[in-house]
Parts: structure tokens; sequence; C-alpha cells
């Protein structure tokens, strides 16, 4: 069981570092699909999911993921429009606000709901500790995604 734990650790860290070297030595060609790449190694490695629970898990990950970047999306769609023919917060008048504010809440509530289905449907497929190792990776990964570009930025590079 020790040398299961530590090959897989050393596999892990293999792989992180494989992933943070290219994230370092690529850094003008970091676009959207190259972090989605990046984030489904990260997230197979932290969830250690096996080939069967791979191709079940990604089709059900993705699914939902792109429910909720969409709500995102759209509440920020929505407050940029206000904001832009509004004049900023301030010009608001209380009726516009009130919209905004009714339509945040809407989004926050898909978001919520798409993430219990998610969280439903994947623990059909995935056991309790993997599907909690799952919002912990989420959180690591954009973590290290933001450190990694407010790295970038201080050093002058795009």
């Amino acid at each position: 069981m020790k040398i299961n734990f530590l090959q897989m650790k050393k596999s892990l860290f293999f792989t992180l570092l494989l992933v943070f070297t290219f994230i370092t030595t690529n850094a003008q060609q970091m676009g959207r699909e190259n972090i989605t790449l990046l984030k489904t190694s990260y997230i197979t490695d932290a969830l250690s999911l096996t080939p069967t629970e791979a191709e079940k898990f990604w089709p059900v990950y993705n699914l939902y993921n792109n429910k909720i970047k969409t709500s995102k999306q759209k509440l920020e769609f929505e407050m940029r429009n206000i904001m832009n023919y509004s004049g900023g917060i301030d010009d608001l008048s209380e009726e516009k606000a009130l919209v905004l504010v009714n339509q945040m809440l809407q989004m926050e509530e898909d978001i919520s709901k798409n993430k219990t289905k998610m969280t439903h449907e994947l623990l059909k497929i995935l056991p309790a500790k993997k599907v909690i190792k799952l919002e912990k990776a989420e959180r690591d990964f954009n973590r290290r995604i933001l450190q990694e570009y407010g790295k970038r930025k201080r050093m002058g590079a795009n």
C-alpha cells in the first residue's frame, strides 16, 4: 500500500512539474485550449481517475461545467451591458439596479443547481472522496493559474 502511495505521489509530482514547466515555457501560447488541457490533466491526476472512471467522468463534468460557465458568462454580459449603457454603477437607476440584482440572483441559483446536479451525477460514477477531491483540485488549479498569471504580469509578459 505504501509503495502505491509513493508511486502515486511521484507520478503526481512529475505530472505537476511537467504541467508547470509547460506553462512556463509556453507563456505566449497559453490560450484557453491549453488551460483546458492542463486542467484536464491536473484533475485526472489529482483524482487518480482510472480509465473507466475518466471515460464516464469527463462527459458529465464537461456538460455541467459548460452550463455553469454559460451562466457566469451571461451574468457578466448582462452586467457589462447595463454598466456600459447606464454610465456605471453610480449612474444606475434604482429600477435598473434591482433588475441587475435579480439577474445576479437568478444566475447564482442556476450555477448552484447545476453544481448540485453535477455532484449527484458524479456520485453515480465516483466514490464520494473523489468528488470531494474534485472540488479541491479545481480550487488548487485555479489558484495556480492565477499565481502564474500574476507572476507573468509582474515580469511584464502577456
